[in-house]
């Protein structure tokens, strides 16, 4: 049945909002095409504290899929025993966006009540018929190409819905809501400059009425922040600084009085928050200080840290940090996932992600102590580094490689003197470069966690990255915000080194791996065979990810329990997006969007978004 038939009863006000704003307002961001022929959209509600947070089902209204950002679906039409008979439903292009090797896609599509919204790297967002594939709606964001100040990729990886809107959390850090019928933008706000170092990447976060982004640019000197603005009309409603101000708490971890390193000192939110309706809390992780090498004592709150806030008005909770005094760039770019689980015969509630340096840090939601063992423990020293003397370590599974490995070195760096090697922790300095794993890359980056509630455990994407530092020394107070400097040089494997990486499956009452697969050759000849996209876990017993491309491009499903590959199929294109699952009619979909590797294959890219379905039909 085509989707025009099933949409019917869509309200008339609906149908003259969208002929009234099918023209994108003079002066704002971006301009918006409209298909007029189109089904009617079904108006997206404002979502009430608990109405998402539940694990998903029909619909995957918001990033995570849940408030918990669990990844999780209770979808179960497609199973361990018939998902070998998943089909091609559909395959549509994005009109070539994003397609320069610039960009990334890393975005994870939204579904409700038959219509999908998604994004792609350029920052182009379309409205699209989930059952037939047929794009609705294209707002292009026309981003300034002469942004100089981004890190890591130009990428956008995800919408948020709510009140009747779309929201775009835009590469150069400004929020803009989008009309859900047409496109249109309804209000735009700024969250910086990005001349000064300022931009956004994460998926932006609606939570009754409050539309909530964190920035980005922790290595161009921008001062990290979490701030929540009206889903009405973008009014600022409040913000966090991740660096403390000089009265704020956690402001004596920084060297204030000999320098203002705290102005430009990082601290980004790379991921999507979590949210606890039942206790109003918000929790993400943030990253890096700036710059990584050559700072003043202190352990730089809250770089590298889980934080909690309450969720309506960012008052400060608690905070868990991770990494003291953080050189090695080791922070937890992913997004935190709750969930509740027994531990030693309690029942705990949990926020939990996994981070740069390997292991998966397990804390209590309410109190953001240890719900795992973590021991502080002593590690090796350098005073021109003024390093931490202990640093927290999980008991468990690391999920990556820790120790570098000679091998994968040449035998002189490019300063034309050998190689000092460690492990996770070992200190650099200006004499010679120190190569260390996990490296800048980490063993966990953004890619997003899944975690499966039935059988308690959690799915983490993984590489093995090493690194080579060596600090430029005296650096101090000579940068500034907007600036690319990390006060180290760099130098990784010789390039026929193969980056490996895994995809494992974690028990979260132990921390412990119960299953791995293991990425370690390409079809290509590759340098890089890294866990590149996230995961979804179903309620069939089943884990989708996308596969590292050189080996196979496509999407993957395994069984949940035992870590099987019961089904793949090829993309056009690489996958970095974290796969979704919806259901239409009582029809399940599986979802992804190919936007092809920025590692690996020169030139391999795509805007191909391909929805499966039992038998294809």
């Amino acid at each position: 049945m085509i989707a025009s038939l099933r949409l019917l009863a869509a309200a008339a006000a609906v149908m003259a909002a969208a002929s009234s704003a099918s023209a994108t307002p003079s002066g704002s961001r971006g301009t918006t095409d409209v298909n007029r022929a189109a089904v009617t959209i079904p108006p997206v509600p404002a979502f009430a504290p608990m109405d998402l947070a539940d694990p998903a089902g029909a619909d995957w209204a918001t990033n995570g899929g849940d408030y918990g950002q669990t990844r999780y679906s209770s979808l179960s039409e497609v199973t361990t025993d018939n998902v070998r008979r998943l089909k091609l439903a559909w395959h549509i292009h994005l009109n070539g966006s994003g397609t320069a090797s610039k960009y990334k896609g890393e975005g994870t599509p939204l579904v409700y009540q038959g219509i999908m919204y998604t994004v792609t790297g350029a920052g182009d967002v379309f409205a699209i018929d989930a059952a037939a594939g047929t794009i609705l709606w294209q707002y292009s964001a026309q981003l300034p190409q002469a942004m100089n100040t981004v890190c890591c990729g130009w990428v956008h990886r995800g919408l948020a819905l709510g009140d009747g809107k779309v929201y775009l959390a835009r590469l150069d850090s400004t929020v803009v809501a989008l009309s859900q019928q047409t496109g249109a933008v309804l209000w735009e706000a700024s969250n910086g400059r990005w001349e000064d170092g300022y931009t956004m990447t994460m998926a932006p976060l609606y939570y009754n009425g409050l539309v909530i982004v964190g920035v980005s640019g922790g290595e161009y000197g921008a001062r990290g922040s979490v701030t929540a603005y009206d889903a009405r009309d973008g009014h600022r409603v409040w913000r966090f600084y991740t660096v403390p101000g000089s009265k704020d708490f956690g402001s004596g971890t920084w060297p204030r009085y000999k320098s203002k390193e705290w102005l430009t000192g990082g601290a980004p939110v790379w991921g999507t928050p979590s949210v606890d309706p039942k206790t109003g809390l918000l929790y993400f992780t943030t990253g890096n200080p700036y710059p990584w090498s050559g700072r003043g004592p202190g352990d730089n709150l809250f770089t590298a840290s889980f934080v909690a806030l309450n969720a309506m008005t960012g008052t400060y909770a608690w905070h868990y940090q991770v990494v003291h005094h953080d050189i090695w760039d080791y922070d937890c770019p992913s997004n935190p996932v709750l969930f509740r689980t027994a531990i030693a015969g309690a029942l705990r509630k949990v926020v939990a992600a996994p981070c740069k340096t390997g292991w998966v840090y397990e804390l209590d939601r309410e109190t953001g102590t240890p719900v795992t063992e973590i021991n502080e423990k002593p590690v090796p020293q350098s005073a021109f580094q003024n390093t931490s003397p202990t640093q927290p370590i999980p008991a468990g599974d690391n999920f990556s490689n820790q120790c570098a490995q000679p091998s994968a070195f040449p035998k002189v760096a490019f300063d034309g003197r050998g190689f000092r090697f460690g492990c996770i922790f070992t200190p650099f300095d200006a004499r010679r470069f120190t190569a260390v794993a996990p490296g800048a890359g980490g063993g966990g980056n953004w890619n997003p966690a899944a975690y499966n509630p039935t059988i308690g455990y959690l799915y983490v994407c993984s590489r093995n990255s090493q690194s080579a530092y060596k600090a430029i020394p005296y650096v101090s107070g000579t940068y500034s915000g907007g600036k690319l400097f990390v006060g180290a040089q760099l130098a990784f494997p010789t390039s026929k080194i193969l980056t490996t990486g895994a995809f494992s499956a974690l028990r979260m009452v132990t921390n412990r791996i119960v299953w791995r697969r293991h990425y370690t050759k390409t079809a290509y000849h590759q340098v890089d065979a890294s866990c590149g996209s996230g995961a979804v876990a179903t309620a069939g017993g089943l884990v989708f990810m996308g596969l590292p491309e050189g080996m196979y491009h496509g999407i993957v499903a395994y069984n949940a329990k035992t870590g099987k590959q019961l089904w793949r199929s090829h993309t056009d294109a690489g996958i970095e997006a974290p796969p979704m699952t919806y259901s239409i009619d009582g029809k399940q979909y599986v979802a992804v969007f190919a936007g092809g590797r920025t590692r690996g294959t020169a030139g391999l890219k795509g805007d191909d978004l391909y929805a499966f379905t039992l038998n294809g039909t």
